[in-house]
């Protein structure tokens, strides 16, 4: 059971390079046009050879092609009704693929780990995110337990808490969760999908760094951590399973149900934790009107038996204030908040509440 539950968005993981939402297509086309040609060159050229041929569909219909989750999201349902201007609807499971591969080639590429002394930090601001959590859980009064959710699937969270020492789980087997569970909604780079069963495996940091080393040049300042890139190379050779190409990410929409039965414990236990929830946070987040599993999620999550204290939403952007406002019932708007400024700031806002 954890009292105060941080909810992570891609705000989260801005400063440290990551693009946020509505830049991510741009700067993947930045990184496809201006750098050498690359075996994920064919990838970036389909994707956006089919968000092209969706120009088609502006004669009759607004779909925001600058939206990678909006991308994502047609791509899953062009899957479902076989249909995909441009595509023989059995290239379009191929198309998906790629687009896996872009998001997953961009995040590599652009976020970045700060070496200081030759050796791998934690990429700002989650170094004083550990530094919060630790005082939760041991000087606040009263002492907290702590649940992470986030719906990156970057993986500076999980090296933050991983240099930090901090324990963490990340609920895919069952929900009962012996170390502050660290519940990724829409999966991570660093889970791989059994090519049987379809079973997450995820790649822990103890075991990756084991095998794979990170050299730090003296006149480096920050390296990047390609392993998504390497888990189909890591299973085989390491464990003796055969996975899927592409890490396991999922899209933010009503499709993923049919991603659901292999994290379904995730979910489960992001259920729980809301419902014995004190304190809420949600940071960095924007509430994108197509991620409707997440307010069913809270809807129905935050049932529960604890008397709820704070509901906090903490974002830069105050054009999307209405999408929390619509979201949040009757019997939580007095302890509900809207702030607006970044991660960073909300660290030390959160603090001082304690």
């Amino acid at each position: 059971m954890s009292n105060t539950v941080f909810i992570l968005g891609a705000g989260c993981s801005k400063l440290a390079g990551a693009p946020l939402i509505n830049e991510f297509l741009d700067t993947a086309y930045h990184l496809h046009t201006t750098g050498e040609p690359t075996p994920q060159s064919e990838h970036f050229e389909r994707v956006f050879k089919a968000i092209g041929s969706l120009q088609l569909v502006h004669s009759k219909a607004q779909l925001d092609l600058n939206n990678i989750e909006t991308i994502f999201n047609t791509f899953e349902i062009a899957n479902t009704i076989k249909k995909l201007p441009g595509f023989h609807s059995d290239e379009i499971p191929q198309v998906i693929r790629s687009l896996k591969e872009l998001i997953v080639t961009t995040i590599e590429t652009t976020l970045v780990f700060p070496v200081i002394h030759a050796k791998l930090a934690i990429p700002r601001p989650y170094g004083n995110f550990t530094k919060l959590l630790d005082y939760l859980t041991h000087e606040a009064t009263p002492r907290q337990t702590i649940s992470i959710i986030t719906f990156n699937y970057d993986i500076a969270i999980d090296l933050a808490l991983y240099l930090s020492g901090i324990r963490y789980d990340y609920c895919i087997e069952n929900t009962d969760c012996s170390d502050t569970p660290l519940l990724k909604l829409h999966g991570s780079l660093n889970w791989a999908s059994r090519t049987t069963d379809n079973a997450i495996i995820p790649l822990t940091l103890s075991e990756y760094f084991k095998y794979y080393r990170i050299t730090f040049p003296e006149e480096r300042r920050n390296v990047t951590i390609p392993i998504g890139t390497q888990l189909k190379e890591y299973f085989p050779k390491h464990s003796q399973e055969q996975v899927n190409d592409e890490p396991f990410i999922v899209p933010p929409t009503w499709s993923k149900a049919d991603h659901y039965a292999s994290i379904n414990s995730v979910w489960a236990r992001a259920a729980y934790d809301l419902g014995q929830a004190e304190h809420i946070f949600i940071i960095g987040y924007s509430l994108p009107e197509t991620d409707v599993f997440f307010r069913l999620l809270y809807a129905l999550g935050t049932v529960g038996n604890a008397p709820l204290k704070s509901i906090q939403i903490f974002n830069p952007d105050p054009d999307i204030q209405h999408r929390f406002d619509s979201m949040i019932g009757p019997g939580a708007k007095a302890k509900y908040g809207y702030n607006t400024c970044t991660f960073e700031d909300a660290i030390a806002k959160i603090q001082a509440r304690f």
